[in-house]
């Protein structure tokens, strides 16, 4: 359908409320109220409100007709692909620590692939595809990085929701605000969220597997890559309206 009338960025926070409902309303079911641990959650059981919101993203961004403007398309030159080598290495590195210190159960390394999988998707879709939209429409692109990346860390702490343990949860949102900026200039750069939705999965799955004891190296990495996602954006109007009209100069 034609939503060229519509408003993108009224339309993404609608999307974005009903997202996070879901999200946070199913994690909520599926523990039944009680106190739990994400790392127990994510590797004893698929968790199905993140399935659900992926079917509901799909259905919003398909009735919208939104795909091309939330980035499930190729990137915008090839050439760009280069920026990824740094998550990259980092994520090499972080696969070694996993090898090192040994995979878990088959079953629980399943459950850990498929749910970390489904987050990416979710997650990158909401927050560097509907809402990095809606927002760069109407706030132009600085603005928006700074929107995505602050919601994105600022709904972390509704984990403590699930766990308990709002201390925690607020150190994940910290996490998160920084991987919430470098995501994004990597989604502007590139104008595609699919390898972000890669970087995700496997970021979140190898920080599963290495558990809290290699906090300070993700840490460390996650810093680094927040200076990266700065470097990213110079260069970038703060007035144009949409990814597609603004150009960087190298």
């Amino acid at each position: 359908m034609n939503n060229t009338s519509r408003k993108p960025w009224t339309i993404s926070l609608g999307i974005f409320t009903i997202w996070l409902i879901v999200v946070v309303g199913g994690g909520l079911l599926q523990v039944k109220g009680q106190p739990t641990q994400l790392d127990e959650l994510v590797k004893s059981q698929l968790i199905y409100g993140v399935l659900t919101a992926i079917v509901f993203l799909s259905g919003a961004i398909t009735y919208f007709n939104w795909w091309d403007q939330v980035g499930w398309k190729g990137p915008n030159d090839s050439r760009n692909l280069r920026l990824l080598l740094l998550p990259a290495m980092f994520l090499f590195i972080m696969l070694l620590i996993v090898l090192f210190t040994g995979l878990p159960p088959t079953r629980v390394l399943l459950i850990v692939i498929i749910n970390t999988l489904m987050v990416g998707i979710s997650e990158e879709l909401m927050f560097r595809g509907v809402l990095f939209h809606g927002a760069s429409s109407l706030f132009g692109i600085w603005r928006a990085v700074w929107i995505t990346a602050i919601v994105f860390g600022s709904v972390h702490t509704l984990n403590s929701l699930i766990t308990g343990d709002f201390n925690a949860s607020v150190f994940q949102a910290f996490f998160a605000g920084m991987f919430g900026v470098w995501a994004v200039a990597l989604r502007v750069r590139l104008d595609t969220v699919i390898p972000l939705i890669v970087i995700h999965w496997l970021w979140d799955c190898l920080a599963f597997l290495t558990g809290s004891s290699e906090g300070l190296v993700l840490l460390l990495f996650s810093f680094i890559l927040f200076l990266y996602g700065i470097w990213l954006l110079r260069g970038f109007r703060t007035t144009a309206a949409s990814v597609h009209v603004n150009r960087v100069r190298e």
